[in-house]
């Protein structure tokens, strides 16, 4: 067969990946897009086919016909935007299918298809259903036993199938089986958000799971962040008093076609059947209580008014058990026994129990174990229980700590694992409670997962040197431990601090595919805007509001959250139409803070959180120049806003307000804290480093960088910013030429560095430097925290040297050679194809760098200060350039 492609023909040589076939082709990110709104802006990307591309043509098909059609004929990125002809209309779940034809620099063509799915019109049909219990329960109430939701429907099948396809949403969290058989591999299944105004649902294809005759789809439902503890996180913090909360439900619609073209459909109601799950209990902070028993009593399904959020199909990652572990033996002793996992994880254990125990195992989990190898709950306690009850034995100052309990009733073997929680440990206690020996063989197959967001990584490191290796892993498993449909500060806490995100967002962007899950978080923001314009310090909104300017708003920093991620999505993803369906709470954010008298609001930041220049004063957090550090703050947030209207919108009114108040602003900034001697306020290192990023006084920029320069040395480069100074530091001190600084800094042997954190070998990071003397504040905090490991992009970006603009259009290649390296090697994905990197030390000056460059991608190779540069080979392979640089470097 010959492939007529704009006047070209191949030579019947076409290598086709076809419909029914797996290829690499995603629809708005999606591997498998079942719910696509056709109305909005559609993303085709085949960046991770590796093939050659000189032309493609792009075409739409629906219902054999080609309805819309895209041709380049130069190199060009892997991925394209389109928006499908507005006067397409449809009533039904319709099929679309996206055809490739792509040419490579011989004349073949490689044919690629993805079929992809509208979203189901008709599920708003469907009802919220639930189980009828107690519907006005107490708040005390909840800590009795309760056993989980399951809701189940039988039908029958006795046509000839085509496609099934079943969308749902299950709150809190839900597990979907038919016939008996687990549909999804993912766990703590259903995007976390502000319910009032968002419900993301799933959709599953699910005829592969169905028989001829009697079906059953079975749903059980665990209570998630819908229908959370009433436990005072932080001992203070009743978030069922500020989350959109509610009974466990379920809203679910089946549509089944047939091959003769009739359809069926099958939605939520009171013919679904309720019955009782084997848990006891389930909390997203405490843990599970599982029974082997069976409760066969009648119950009625029921019809509520759900969530009010409008329905959205989830588009992010979802999260799955990503690495397992088998727990070491650490010791026995008496009734119990202690397991190492032999990293922290944020994850879920599952473990099977011999026949013939009766009885109740309690599975304690903690982060850490003291000196006399007992476990420590000190950092990973996330609050109390705020409350007291006699009846189930919880006093009102009782800490919260990890806990699964196992009951145990029949002489067989019980499976148990977690479904709708996870735990942040290391170590696991198993206790047999009521028996004063651990019998023998009590125990088999346990298993400990790390469960996480499913993010796609995107670039990768490794080096001569094991300290940045394990500091570069360290920073990975950090940030994923700490995403679960949104990214988190930590383990304990699981908020969405906008102050976190923006002190991560370069790294994340560098390390991970986060589109998708950006617009999310960016939308759960938007969602809880306030009535006058502000931005929450966490999303969802927990009611934690430190330092913030008006009632339910966030300081200052953490509301810089908002514009970051909208220049993020603009330009990494070049999301602009996203970014322009929301330009009315962007610019209700800015009249917002334009508001705000500066002599007031110069006082709402928390400044630098977590410099280790931090004092504590009267039980108060201080942090290094705060007062200084919150005014730039402000200046920074309204920059951050101009750069984003200069794109989206110049013509804006509100670009000129900005433009005069924040010179305004600079000015008294300037005149209240610059001392002629070169630096602001104290002169702490978080002060030098906010006035450079800020861009506070350029005339004097020379003077304040080399102040700042012989501070850090004189700390011998010990650096002590907090999660936003540090963030900054890493993208501002290269272009200062201080790439060894940093290097120095990252492998620095010391307490109060990345390394003394890595000590304790849990390959993770902790929320604080280990200073000495450390605080109070410091020996309780999370060592599962990731605010500060923003170094990942400086790995990728300068040590490798592979930089990409933010629309991925060129490719800036500079490596940073340290004396102390012998090789680096690193990749990173682009629209374009992966591009890769390796150098090598030849002679004490001399370095061979290797890259791998798609064809396309235009790109310079730019020479750090002094070095020479020459190109020693230059081949096209493939698509790929490959090109061979040899650098003559000065000595250091």
């Amino acid at each position: 067969m010959t492939h007529i492609f704009n006047g070209f023909k191949n030579n019947e040589k076409v290598r086709g990946l076809h419909l029914e076939k797996i290829n690499k082709v995603k629809i708005n990110g999606l591997n498998r897009p079942l719910a696509i709104d056709i109305q909005a802006e559609i993303v085709i990307d085949w960046s991770k086919e590796k093939v050659w591309q000189k032309q493609y043509r792009l075409e739409i098909m629906y219902d054999g016909k080609c309805i819309f059609k895209e041709e380049k004929r130069e190199e060009s990125k892997k991925c394209t935007w389109i928006k499908l002809p507005p006067t397409f209309a449809y009533e039904n779940r319709e099929q679309f299918i996206a055809k490739l034809f792509i040419e490579d620099g011989n004349g073949q063509v490689v044919e690629l298809e993805k079929a992809f799915y509208s979203i189901n019109p008709h599920l708003g049909a469907a009802d919220w259903i639930t189980r009828l219990d107690n519907p006005i329960k107490k708040e005390y109430e909840y800590f009795k036993e309760e056993r989980s939701i399951i809701l189940e429907r039988s039908f029958l099948i006795e046509k000839e199938l085509q496609t099934a396809f079943i969308d749902l949403s299950g709150l809190g969290y839900y597990t979907l089986k038919v016939n008996g058989k687990r549909v999804h591999d993912t766990y703590l299944t259903s995007d976390v958000t502000n319910y009032e105004w968002t419900v993301y649902y799933d959709t599953f294809e699910i005829s592969s799971y169905l028989q001829q005759g009697e079906n059953v789809i079975q749903v059980e439902l665990g209570n998630g962040w819908y229908n959370p503890a009433p436990i005072h996180i932080l001992g203070k913090y009743n978030i069922r008093k500020h989350l959109a909360i509610g009974r466990p439900c379920l809203l679910a619609q089946l549509t089944i076609n047939y091959r003769n073209n009739e359809t069926e459909t099958i939605s939520t109601d009171t013919n679904w059947q309720a019955k009782f799950g084997h848990l006891l209990a389930n909390d997203v902070y405490i843990g599970e209580t599982y029974i082997d028993t069976i409760e066969n009593k009648t119950a009625q399904t029921v019809i509520i008014n759900g969530p009010s959020g409008q329905l959205m199909p989830s588009t992010i990652p979802k999260i799955r058990r990503t690495k397992k572990f088998i727990p070491k033996l650490l010791r026995q002793q008496r009734n119990m026994q202690i397991y190492d996992v032999t990293e922290l994880i944020s994850g879920q254990i599952s473990i099977t129990v011999n026949p013939s125990f009766v009885g109740i195992l309690k599975i304690s989990y903690a982060e850490k174990i003291d000196v006399a190898g007992e476990l420590d709950f000190t950092t990973s306690i996330s609050g109390t229980y705020g409350m007291s009850d006699e009846q189930n034995q919880i006093n009102y100052d009782d800490p919260i700590i990890q806990i699964d309990r196992i009951c145990k009733t029949k002489n067989t073997i019980l499976h148990f694992e977690n479904e709708y929680t996870y735990h942040s440990f290391r170590y696991l206690k198993i206790e047999v409670e009521n028996m004063e020996v651990f019998p023998n063989q009590l125990i088999d197959n346990l298993c400990a997962y790390k469960v996480h967001t499913d993010l796609e990584k995107i670039a990768t490191f490794t080096s001569s040197n094991q300290k940045l290796n394990a500091l570069w892993q360290a920073g990975i498993n950090t940030k994923l431990n700490n995403i679960h449909s949104y990214f988190e500060d930590c383990s304990r806490e699981r908020f969405g601090y906008g102050g976190d995100i923006v002190a991560l967002l370069h790294s994340q962007v560098v390390s991970f595919d986060v589109k998708n899950l950006l617009e999310k978080v960016f939308v759960d923001f938007a969602n809880n805007q306030t009535v006058h314009g502000g931005i929450t310090q966490t999303a969802p909104y927990v009611g934690i509001m430190t330092h913030g300017p008006s009632n339910g708003a966030g300081s200052i920093g953490w509301q810089l959250v908002f514009p970051e991620i909208a220049q993020t999505l603009l330009n990494n993803y070049q999301s602009l139409a996203f970014i322009k369906s929301h330009q009315s709470e962007l610019e209700k954010h800015i009249d917002y803070l334009l508001n705000f008298d500066y002599d007031y609001i110069k006082y709402c930041c928390l400044g630098d959180w977590g410099s280790s220049d931090t004092v504590i004063i009267n039980k108060k957090v201080h942090t290094p120049d705060q007062l200084f550090c919150t005014a730039t703050m402000y200046a920074v947030i309204l920059h951050s806003y101009l750069r984003l209207f200069e794109q989206i919108d110049q013509d804006n009114t509100r670009v000129e307000r900005l433009r005069h108040t924040i010179v305004n602003i600079k000015n008294q900034i300037v005149k209240a804290f610059y001392h002629e001697a070169g630096y602001f306020a104290s002169g702490t290192q978080s002060s030098y480093i906010f006035a450079l990023y800020g861009q506070l006084f350029e005339e004097n920029k020379a003077l304040i960088t080399r102040n700042l320069l012989a501070l850090l040395e004189e700390k011998q480069w010990i650096l002590t910013m907090g999660i936003f100074g540090m963030s900054w530091a890493y993208d501002l001190l290269p272009t200062l030429d201080q790439n060894t600084t940093i290097y120095n800094w990252l492998t620095l042997d010391s307490k109060e560095s990345y390394q003394g954190m890595l000590e304790s070998g849990n390959k993770v990071l902790s929320e604080y430097f280990p200073v000495t003397p450390t605080t109070d504040v410091q020996e309780a905090s999370s060592i599962n925290h990731a605010m500060f490991s923003s170094y990942s992009a400086w790995f990728i970006q300068e040590l490798v040297g592979l930089k990409l603009s933010g629309n991925h259009d060129f490719l800036t290649i500079q490596p940073f050679f340290a004396k102390e390296l012998k090789d680096v090697s690193g990749k990173i994905e682009s629209y374009y194809g992966t591009i890769s990197l390796i150098w090598e030390q030849q002679a004490a000056d001399t370095y061979i760098v290797k890259v791998h460059i798609p064809i396309g991608l235009s790109y310079a190779v730019k020479e750090n200060a002094g070095q020479i540069i020459r190109i020693q080979e230059d081949k096209f392979v493939e698509g790929i350039h490959e090109l061979t640089i040899n650098y003559q470097v000065p000595p250091q």
